[in-house]
């Protein structure tokens, strides 16, 4: 009997060893079968476009839209999450139920999509130098490549982090998610498969490896002023896995796998579960979107706050810079944001718009404690990620530089200027758009309010990312010869500027910017 056990286990030992060599042989054959797919889509795409470095700039465009859905949902489920743990002890409200199940399906397309970015470039990360020759790619355009891999899986990470602090450690949160729902389209045990694959050893290895690379690689910048190498090196340190994933080896991977098995939410997260779910919050701030080394220069500035007041009028165009924060690096150019004052009460009225049916619901909003004559109440109609909102001027000047720009009406100004207030109140409630295309009115980005609200200008668009687009400097341009718009007021770093030179140093700006 006992001879018969030990050949058992002899057997299952045989048996273990012929799994792990013909995986390790299928491993092989995979990788190597999705480097050379990897390599064919790229000079697939190269043929459609005219060459890689073209190519990545347009993927890099798209790949900052997946950034600015991430920062959306993560700030969302923060908010959500929050509310949830404020009743601890009853039913998680129908709106709560409908939300989580409608953003995991939003969060589940999200993953795929990144998906899709990180396995694109994988390949140039192994390249050999036969290939680069045979591919004709740059070693410059090949760290880019690179990075813009690392940076997707990182931005993967991070939301795989945030989502596991919020429903893996609370059992009703967890299990709404892990419960299919035909309704949404949603398969059982989705979390359950986030967290197995976000745990993957081979993938937190690879993400090692693509941030070894490119720091290697540094020095091929150093000379050359590249925004899209910029902006993913600053995504990439900003993200909160970065130092986590950097400095884990292959034991801490194994461990924190095991403890995973164990228990789902005993994962890499585990270790902050002492902190207080308000402490992991603060810690992932750095991944809502707002990324600050500081807080601006016009912060709190209430002589500055006066006398914006005093100039502010109704259909003002209300440029802003916040170089302090991440989000501003995805904006190209000098300026960041374009918002519109929309003014007070008394200015409504005197319009004869104020009984509006548009404007009635935003009586409160607009003047709170009832002055007609206030201007500290909401009166900035912007695009936030949240969607488009009024906005305070309270709230708006976390900033460094703001410009205000009048339109120049030729005739018919009354009916011009009704029109497009009534424009600008009416974009209120839409959501964020994150495709930034101005040929679609059912969702708004922050300079696209400018391109809604005044059809009667001749606006600057560009294509990108085959759609066209405004960008703040495209509004800030058309001040430049004082019409259709013109420069009435520019703070820059925190000072106000003079009225003499004021246009001319905001040129010089924006065209250092593109430089």
């Amino acid at each position: 009997m006992r001879l018969k056990k030990r050949y058992f286990f002899h057997y299952i030992f045989i048996l273990v060893i012929m799994i792990v060599v013909v995986g390790i042989v299928s491993t092989r054959k995979q990788k190597q079968y999705q480097k050379e797919v990897c390599w064919a889509t790229i000079q697939t795409k190269i043929d459609h476009i005219d060459d890689l470095d073209s190519l990545l700039a347009y993927e890099i465009a798209e790949f900052q839209s997946l950034v600015e859905q991430s920062l959306v949902v993560r700030s969302e489920m923060i908010k959500v999450a929050n509310e949830i743990r404020a009743t601890p002890d009853a039913p998680i409200s129908s709106h709560h139920l409908e939300f989580l199940k409608a953003n995991t399906d939003v969060c589940l397309e999200l993953r795929d999509r990144l998906y899709d970015v990180v396995n694109k470039y994988e390949c140039a990360l192994d390249a050999t130098e036969e290939e680069l020759e045979r591919e004709q790619i740059p070693e410059i355009i090949r760290t880019k490549a690179v990075m813009l891999s690392t940076a997707a899986a990182l931005t993967l990470y991070d939301n795989y982090l945030l989502g596991a602090l919020m429903f893996e450690n609370d059992k009703r949160l967890r299990r709404i998610v892990n419960d299919p729902d035909k309704g949404f389209g949603i398969s059982a045990n989705e979390l359950l498969d986030i967290t197995l694959a976000a745990n993957s050893i081979s993938k937190q290895k690879r993400i090692q490896d693509g941030i070894t690379f490119f720091e290697a690689k540094h020095g091929l910048f150093d000379q050359i002023k590249d925004y899209d190498y910029y902006y993913l090196k600053l995504l990439i340190y900003s993200s909160p896995s970065y130092n986590h994933l950097k400095d884990l080896d292959t034991g801490d991977m194994l461990e924190k796998k095991f403890k995973m098995f164990g228990r789902i939410t005993r994962d890499v997260v585990a270790e902050m579960r002492d902190e207080g779910f308000d402490e992991v919050s603060k810690f992932f701030g750095n991944s809502v979107g707002l990324v600050e080394s500081r807080k601006g220069k016009l912060y709190q500035n209430e002589q500055v706050k006066k006398e914006l007041q005093e100039v502010l009028q109704p259909l003002d165009i209300i440029l802003e810079k916040t170089p302090f924060r991440l989000t501003d690096k995805l904006i190209p150019g000098h300026f960041g944001h374009v918002a519109i004052w929309v003014g007070s009460p008394k200015e409504l009225k005197d319009k004869g718009l104020w009984e509006n049916e548009v404007i009635v619901p935003y009586h409160e909003t607009i003047a709170p404690d009832g002055n007609e004559t206030t201007k500290d109440g909401h009166q900035i109609v912007e695009a936030l990620r949240e969607g488009v909102k009024l906005s305070s001027l309270d709230e708006f000047m976390n900033i460094d530089d703001i410009a205000i720009l009048r339109p120049v009406f030729d005739d018919d100004v009354t009916e011009k200027e009704k029109e497009s207030i009534l424009l600008a109140f009416r974009q209120i409630g839409k959501e964020y758009d994150f495709n930034f295309d101005v040929n679609t009115t059912e969702k708004i980005v922050c300079s696209e309010l400018a391109y809604v609200c005044f059809p009667q200008i001749d606006w600057e668009t560009e294509k990108t990312a085959g759609r066209y687009t405004i960008s703040p400097d495209n509004v800030a341009n058309l001040c430049w010869n004082g019409t259709p718009l013109k420069l009435i007021t520019f703070y820059h770093d925190g000072q106000k500027c003079d009225e003499s030179t004021q246009l001319e140093l905001m040129k010089r700006l924006m065209t250092e910017e593109k430089e």
